[in-house]
This record gives C-alpha cells, structure tokens and sequence, in this order.
C-alpha cells in the first residue's frame, strides 16, 4: 500500500531536512514543504516517492546522516552529479535507473 504523500513528505523531511525535500520537490522555500505535510499536494509526488525509496535504503533503519550527505555529495557513480540536484533538474525516468544503480552501490558498500 502506497503511502500517503504528506507522510512521504513528513519521512523525508526526517531523513533529509527541509531544505533538501525542497530542492528535490522543485520549489524555493521551505514552508511548501510543510504544506505538503497538510493538504497541499506537491507538484512532483513521484519525485518525493522516489526520494524517500533512495534515503530509506541508503539510511538503513538508522542513520539520516549518511543518507543526507549522499543526497548533497558529489557521486561517481553519477559522474560526479549531485542526486538531490539531479532529481530536481531532470526529469525522474532520466535518472531513476543511475540514481537507483548509485544508492544500490552505496548501500552495498563494505
């Protein structure tokens, strides 16, 4: 069962911060994040689902911290991209597969 999006919203926010769910949602302030945690809906829902599967995996059950400097950090694996700025300026059948492979290698790591 899919999440609600402002739960979407409310997990990432704990995972990544405000401003980071604001960049990869495409929006300038925070407070359309914490709109999106009531009853505005995002303008790219999927985007934000997208996000929340990559953070969860590479966070593990535990750690945001490693999640949010992979989100901020250039990725080789990415050609040295950053994914939360990838995710905003593309569109998500672009680089939902590198993005995925990335975190996949990530969370594999030794």
């Amino acid at each position: 069962m899919e999440l609600p999006i402002a739960e979407v919203v409310r997990e990432l926010v704990d995972l990544l911060g405000a401003t980071t769910v604001a960049v990869i949602g495409g929006v300038k302030e925070t407070r359309a994040v914490a709109q999106w945690r009531g009853e505005r809906e995002p303008q790219r829902p999927h985007v934000l689902r997208f996000a929340l599967q990559l953070a969860t995996m590479i966070a593990g059950s535990e750690d945001a911290e490693i999640a949010r400097a992979w989100f901020h950090g250039s990725n080789p694996h990415l050609a040295d991209e950053v994914p939360m700025l990838l995710l905003r300026r593309a569109s998500l059948s672009e680089v939902q597969g590198p993005l995925l492979g990335a975190a996949r290698a990530f969370a594999q790591r030794s």
